[in-house]
């Protein structure tokens, strides 16, 4: 949970950067199952649904070690996803 809240405050920044209320935004996350083939390792995965609250636009991330939602969701931003 330490490293989603970490990353959801970079999130969180990056709304603000753009110049974009972070208000308008509704982040959910939930932890997703272990990978099955992951060599008996438990990495932890999750998943974030990101929904803007103005245009009932969403977006769907998978987070954990090695994965940059905060990079593909700051990506969707500029691409105007959310528009």
């Amino acid at each position: 949970m330490e490293m989603y809240e970490s990353e959801l405050q970079q999130a969180v920044r990056r709304i603000t950067a753009r110049g974009r209320d972070q208000n308008d935004f509704s982040f959910k996350m939930e932890y997703l199952p272990p990978d099955p083939d992951g060599g008996g390792m438990f990495t932890v995965r999750y998943e974030i649904a990101i929904r803007h609250q103005k245009t009932s636009k969403s977006l769907t991330l998978v987070g954990g070690i090695g994965m940059d939602w905060v990079g593909a969701f700051d990506a969707a931003l500029e691409k105007g996803r959310f528009d």
